[in-house]
């Protein structure tokens, strides 16, 4: 039965047996004594002589994390944290059984949480009419927020006291008790003397200093300024010291300053004038840099002060963005899903359209009936179509990375105008404004057709049959109002998609992008297409806006970057390149890999009409076979193969010692195991694999020619240090033009002292060179970061000719190499040697360049 207090409120029962315990144990017991515990925000607990819980206040179980029914089984040291617990056994129990009571800073555990609990506990015994210990009453207050305030404000009050300690300047601090607090390292030769020094009281300081009245006059002057806080300037008159036969003349200046711990202080700051007239000079100067360091000093406790103010809005800051990681974890969970259905599926599919695509081309490339032609084109445009949607899924479902490029937007948009129309719903009227002399824009194109067919599509929807869908594509420049900042100063070209249609509030308007967010019945929309908008225009480096309010219609605007890379697609094969006759067909023998057999044949049928013998292997152990006992000049494999990968295989290939060039055919895009590999992407039209593996053939004649000229080139370095750098360049090149920048070495140096790095950025007019490593010995002859300019190579200046150097290795990709010997005229000569080696992050572009850098001197006549 419940126990009501004088207010009516229910009191929660004790176990049985034990509210009779702690009413004999208590003095004086009562309903009003219980229910002060049940109601205090202290913890409060009875322990019988044996340490068994007998009762915990509310307060209490919340402190812990336990419920009512759970501590009853407990004892007075299972809430302790176990490093503390034989403190209860061997301190508090003993000193509350001989003094009555025991008062102490704990740690408790929450045993729910784990978190550690300071608390301020007192323990007292309680005994029975006979003066026996019958139990223990303990209370304890959670002190765990006081002490971080606490442990923050030492840290304050430690800053503020080793600015001062550690200026070079004459200064002391002396605070609200009149005691002296810190001294700068300035200032320990006038007080060297007197010892102890910190914490004396001040007056007894300026007493041991100097004799009276000065000294009393001088505490006067402190006192004074302490409680009024008017600051004081002394001018430097000579006194006769009292510590030392001397006489000294000190100016000085007192003013009263505020402490980290709110509490008022003194800062003193004094210098010595044995030259009065020099004295007066200088004396300006001084103050004015007493008055920064005073002025710094309050700055630093202002900034110190508004962080603790700010720690609220962090802890606040971290829970909303804990909430939000979680709803992307979530999200992220919804693509994986997705991911794994498409990509169980993209892989067959693409070389089912391969084979189709390769069929077609075959048919084309055969037939010279037009009719048939025409026919085999259509086919392939919606293989190609259906190839670029898988990609486009598997792309937004693995959010991987699109492939940008120069795109034409009125002739893009040209293109999908019909299939706009085409797709209206209802007596929906469209217009299609495109301004003249558009930029080119830098995106997927096919990802760029699926956007806007995607917004015309859901425009056509909302507006339910009839309205006015209007599509405008015009240039927008940085100095335009509507310029987006995420575009960062670049020119952009944006695409507006408005309708007039009911519009959405913005609840609605909010959440549209979300991936599985849609609008429509069930059954009538996947919630995934303003996904994959938001999703390509944040991998195009764009931005998207959208505006809406109910009853106004619905407007989309995406701004993309304009193209500034004039992007030219790949040459055409040329007829004088090696390995093709006068037609432009090859005579090498390649060995096809793949363990899709129609789509095999079809690739093969492709190639032997380019002119290449071709040799089909099912799998990657018979093609290790072929490659023992065949000669063959480029090996062609597919990526996903069971038992033994393509990777693999080319692997095997590379550890036998033998350089035939490697081309990848896969379905799944920027696979990370393919990094700085030719790599075709499935499905593909023939022409594509001919062009790749032609250009794959071509390097491997140029490789070989390149090797020569490194061969001399080595033979011409003069120093250890350039000659292991090459050597270290030339071993991890692993069949690349451009080693990748990642497999560099530094160590791998005979002298890492004299090696630069630096960083290459080639979208920057003129190029930029930003050094992230100078060796030591050339430290101070290098700066951080130069812009390269279109100075003449010639010439006597170093810092030209530098930059020359740089850009020619950037452009070429190739090694610089420069030599001198200099004949300074002072009876010394001066030997210069530097080597460039270009790097890569992609095996492509160079992003990097790795330098040794070696300058002797030594007199003229030496060796």
């Amino acid at each position: 039965m419940e126990d009501a207090s004088e207010d009516g409120h229910c009191v929660e029962p004790l176990a049985k047996g034990r509210r009779a315990d702690f009413l004999k144990a208590v003095p004086h017991g009562s309903a009003a004594l219980i229910q002060m515990a049940e109601y205090t925000g202290d913890l409060i607990g009875l322990c019988d002589a044996g340490g068994r819980l007998a009762y915990l206040n509310p307060a209490g179980r919340r402190l812990i994390g336990v419920e009512a029914a759970d501590i009853f089984p407990m004892r007075l040291t299972d809430y302790v944290v176990p490093e503390q617990r034989h403190l209860v056994e061997e301190v508090v129990v003993p000193t509350a059984r001989r003094d009555g009571v025991w008062e102490g800073e704990m740690q408790l555990v929450n045993l729910k949480t784990d978190d550690i609990i300071d608390v301020q506990r007192s323990t007292f015994a309680t005994r029975d009419e006979r003066g026996e210990i019958t139990g223990f009453v303990s209370v304890m207050r959670d002190i765990t927020h006081d002490k971080v305030q606490k442990g923050r404000l030492r840290r304050q009050i430690e800053t503020f006291e080793a600015l001062i300690a550690n200026n070079p300047l004459e200064i002391c601090l002396v605070d609200a008790d009149f005691r002296l607090r810190v001294v700068s390292r300035g200032a320990q030769t006038v007080f060297e003397n007197i010892q102890p020094l910190l914490g004396r009281d001040f007056a007894d300081v300026l007493r041991a200093l100097w004799p009276e009245p000065f000294a009393s006059e001088a505490i006067a002057r402190f006192r004074q300024t302490l409680d009024t806080g008017m600051a004081y300037d002394a001018a430097a008159t000579p006194k006769q010291r009292a510590d030392i036969e001397a006489r000294e003349a000190y100016g000085w200046r007192i003013e009263r300053v505020t402490l980290p711990d709110e509490c008022y202080g003194i800062v003193c700051y004094f210098h010595e004038l044995i030259d009065r007239e020099h004295g007066t000079r200088a004396l300006g100067r001084r103050e004015a840099e007493l008055r920064d360091l005073n002025i710094d000093l309050e700055r630093r406790v202002r900034a110190r002060t508004a962080a603790l103010n700010q720690a609220n809005a962090r802890l606040t800051a971290e829970i909303e963005r804990r909430e939000a990681v979680q709803a992307a974890q979530l999200q992220s969970q919804k693509l994986e899903a997705v991911g794994q259905l498409v990509s169980g599926i993209a892989h067959d599919f693409n070389n089912i359209l391969g084979a189709v695509i390769g069929g077609l081309t075959i048919i084309q490339n055969r037939n010279d009936d037009p009719r048939i032609e025409q026919i085999a084109t259509m086919g392939q445009r919606a293989a190609e179509r259906g190839a670029a949607l898988v990609r486009q899924l598997l792309a937004f479902a693995r959010q991987e990375d699109v492939v940008a490029q120069r795109v034409d937007l009125a002739g893009a948009i040209s293109e999908i105008s019909d299939l706009v129309r085409h797709g209206m719903r209802g007596n929906v009227a469209l217009a299609i404004d495109c301004d003249d002399d558009l930029w080119p824009v830098l995106a997927d194109p096919t990802q760029l057709q699926s956007a806007l067919l995607n917004l015309a599509n859901n425009a056509s929807d909302a507006m339910n049959g009839g309205g006015h869908l209007h599509i405008a594509v015009s240039n927008c420049a940085p100095t335009s109002p509507d310029h987006p900042p995420e575009l960062d100063g670049q020119d952009a070209i944006r695409i507006v998609v408005a309708d007039n249609g009911p519009g959405m509030d913005s609840d609605t308007l909010q959440r549209i992008t979300e991936p599985f967010f849609t609008t429509k019945a069930r059954g009538k929309g996947t919630g995934l297409g303003l996904a994959m908008v938001q999703r390509f225009v944040e991998q195009s480096g764009g931005a998207l806006r959208i505006e809406s309010r109910p009853g106004h219609g619905t407007t989309f605007s995406i701004f993309l970057p304009r193209a500034v890379d004039p992007g030219a697609s790949d040459p055409a094969p040329r007829s004088d390149e090696p390995g093709f006759n006068a037609t432009g067909r090859a005579f090498e023998t390649v060995l096809l890999v793949d363990d899709d057999a129609e789509l095999c044949a079809m690739i093969a049928e492709g190639l032997s009409d380019d002119g290449f013998d071709v040799i089909v292997a099912p799998d990657a152990q018979a093609a290790l076979l072929m490659l023992r006992t065949r000669a063959i000049d480029a090996l062609v494999t597919d990526v996903h193969m069971p038992d033994m990968t393509g990777n693999d295989l080319v692997a095997q290939v590379r550890a036998s010692g033998s350089d035939i060039p490697c081309l990848f055919m896969t379905g799944i895009a920027n696979e990370a195991a393919l990094d700085g590999e030719t790599v075709v992407q499935k499905p593909f039209n023939p022409a594509v694999l001919h062009y790749a593996l032609r250009r794959i053939l071509i390097a491997r004649d140029q490789r070989a020619s390149d090797a020569e000229r490194l061969d001399r080139l080595t033979l011409r370095l003069k120093s250890d240090c350039t000659r292991s750098l090459l050597d270290h360049w030339r071993a991890i090149r692993a069949g690349q033009v451009i080693p990748l920048f990642e497999t560099f070495t530094i160590n791998a140096c005979s002298e890492p002292h004299r090696i630069v790095v630096a960083q290459i950025d080639l979208g920057k007019v003129p190029i930029h060179f930003t050094f992230t490593l100078v060796g030591d010995t050339l430290r101070n002859a290098v700066p951080h970061s130069i812009a390269a300019t279109e100075m003449p190579v010639s010439g006597n200046d170093s810092l030209a000719a530098r930059e020359a150097a740089y850009r020619r290795c950037a452009l070429t990709g190739k090694p610089s190499h420069e030599y001198a010997r200099i004949n300074l005229g002072d009876g010394y000569r001066e030997t210069f040697e530097r080597l460039l080696l270009p790097f890569s992050s992609d095996g492509i572009v160079v992003d990097h360049i790795v330098g040794a850098v070696v300058i002797e001197r030594e007199a003229v006549g030496e060796r």
